[in-house]
């Protein structure tokens, strides 16, 4: 539904074009270490035909985390909505 004349557009939602330049080097940083959890996952798999070991769960699970953290961590922060003072 488009705004009213009263109303105003929402802003439009923060891109990572948006962040600055160490904060997308943090970002791709940490979308890596995702991307080593699976690699590493599969390749212990593959190499030693062990899909269940708690060994391998624990260090995949503590850089997927780290990874999903970081990431969220370092997206761009919405701007805060204007709420009118009240009376």
């Amino acid at each position: 539904m488009a705004p009213g004349p009263d109303e105003e557009a929402a802003p439009a939602p923060p891109r990572l074009s948006d962040m600055s330049l160490t904060r997308q080097i943090s970002f791709w940083g940490f979308a890596a270490l995702v991307v080593l959890a699976v690699a590493f996952y599969v390749w212990w798999g593959v190499s030693f035909g062990v899909w269940i070991d708690n060994g391998v769960y624990a260090v995949f699970i503590t850089l997927l985390l780290f990874g999903l953290a970081g990431m969220w961590l370092m997206l761009p922060n919405p701007p805060a909505a204007a709420v009118p003072p009240s009376r």
